[in-house]
């Protein structure tokens, strides 16, 4: 196995526009006015190159792209209220023809600039005209340590190109991280250990661990998970929707908002209600809303009880 390298020499790999819209974002993220959201995400298209078979979008999504004049208007409005980062979602966000404009919309804005992709269309050349365009962040779907065991889930191949795709992330200096779906969180989980590893050895500067949640019913993954990661990741290189020393998921706190390619408003990408419309409404009324909606001990992307 590869020789880790220390996270400040990660970082330290970061191009400079990459570094300073770091170091931005952290300010902003620390000084933001209560109530705001840290991420927006943007789900900018429910178009997909993969059908993986854990993904809630799997069949039946259709092919509807956000309008582009409309995801600017919420990248405008998101900047006016404090929202300090932008994440372009999927689908697939790659498939969205005016990707590369709007994340210099976003930058220009004073926006941090993500993208969570698959990966599969993710080559250096690609990486390196978004970072041009204005991306700072790229999240790349791996969601196992072993190579077929991930394309058992999401297709001949797939790891392949995702390992491929971090690696170009990281040689176009943008910050990196792996995104992986859990399914179980045992004690002493090998495959959480691997994918712990593979993301540090990859060179990544952090990973994200989505527990698996089933499309009707509650799960205690989500805590379990939680609880094997202050186990198995004490120095915090990994991060789950449950954060450490603060109650409920990222959606309870109401610190994501999520606007779909139809225009519909959620607490987060998962969230089972919706909040409105952007095509009829505005940022500001949906997060009272969804500051009203998230009290409560059952999360968002579960049924109750």
């Amino acid at each position: 196995m590869a020789q880790r390298t220390p996270v400040k020499e990660q970082f330290s790999r970061l191009s400079p526009a990459s570094r300073l819209a770091l170091a931005v974002f952290r300010v902003r993220a620390a000084g933001k006015p209560a109530g705001i959201p840290g991420s927006l995400f943007l789900g900018l298209t429910s178009r997909c190159s993969l059908s993986c078979l854990h993904c809630k979008y799997r069949g039946g999504a259709g092919d509807l792209d956000l309008p582009y004049p409309l995801a600017l208007a919420a990248l405008r409005e998101a900047a006016a209220l404090g929202v300090p980062k932008a994440v372009f979602f999927g689908g697939e966000p790659l498939l969205y023809p005016r990707l590369a404009e709007l994340a210099g919309a976003a930058r220009d804005l004073g926006l941090f600039t993500e993208l969570d992709t698959n990966g599969q269309e993710l080559t250096f050349a690609r990486a390196r005209a978004l970072a041009r365009a204005g991306l700072s962040s790229v999240m790349v779907s791996l969601h196992s340590p072993s190579p077929e065991e991930h394309d058992r889930l999401c297709g001949r191949g797939t790891y392949q190109k995702a390992a491929r795709a971090l690696a170009a992330a990281l040689k176009a200096g943008l910050v990196t991280y792996v995104s992986s779906c859990v399914f179980s969180a045992g004690p002493g989980e090998r495959d959480l250990r691997g994918l712990l590893a593979f993301a540090k050895d990859s060179g990544a500067h952090g990973a994200r661990f989505l527990p698996y949640s089933p499309r009707a019913g509650a799960s205690r993954l989500p805590a379990a998970l939680a609880a094997a990661l202050r186990r198995e990741d004490p120095a915090g290189f990994a991060g789950t929707c449950l954060a450490r020393g603060r109650r409920g998921c990222a959606a309870q706190r109401a610190d994501i908002l999520y606007l779909g390619p139809s225009g519909d408003l959620r607490a987060c990408p998962y969230a089972l209600a919706g909040l409105g419309s952007l095509r009829r409404g505005t940022l500001a009324a949906a997060l009272r809303r969804c500051g009203r909606a998230a009290r409560g001990p059952v999360r968002p992307c579960q049924k109750r009880a």
